[in-house]
């Protein structure tokens, strides 16, 4: 992610003080995200420079209406300042953030053959240990070129504990 996606994300995050608030706010920048990727119409309405701000601001308003003022505020100040192209990454950014502050943490187990439950449980729990996290979330992917073992991914961090790897390292 670039510096600018990461500097509005916690911008967003330390303008918003109720932590209820901070994750509704992470679903509404999915949303946006969301109908910015799918709809091309609406993203080349924001995107086009012959529409002005505040036009694309009230399509903004119009669209979520039910959402709170600081957020729109926020959306508008994209606008103006022509960085909606970065919402998706603004919202990828943000999301994390809001993990980080739940003390939430992702990993991706792949292994080279499907694990059961129990062997899911374990890695999890060294993990959520290790990071000192209170919940973890997975993603399994099979990669039968592995041979044998797991490895873990946590951000951009790698745990290679696969037979692969072992090998080589003997050797």
């Amino acid at each position: 992610m670039s510096a600018i996606e990461r500097r509005y994300a916690q911008a967003l995050m330390d303008a918003i003080k109720d932590k209820d608030a901070k994750i509704k706010a992470s679903h509404e920048l999915d949303e946006i995200s969301e109908l910015f990727n799918s709809n091309g119409q609406f993203k080349k309405a924001l995107l086009d420079p012959r529409i002005s701000s505040s036009v694309k601001t009230g399509v903004v308003k119009e669209i979520f209406s039910e959402t709170n003022p600081l957020f729109i505020s926020f959306i508008s100040l994209l606008i103006d300042r022509n960085r909606i192209k970065y919402i998706d990454g603004i919202a990828k950014e943000y999301s994390e953030l809001t993990k980080i502050m739940n003390n939430e943490l992702f990993i991706n187990i792949i292994s080279a053959s499907s694990l059961d439950d129990d062997e899911i449980n374990g890695i999890s729990d060294k993990y959520k240990k290790l990071y000192n996290a209170t919940t973890v979330k997975y993603d399994l992917t099979i990669d039968e070129s592995l041979l044998g073992g797991v490895k873990v991914v946590v951000g951009n961090k790698v745990y290679d504990g696969s037979l692969k790897t072992q090998l080589r390292n003997i050797f």
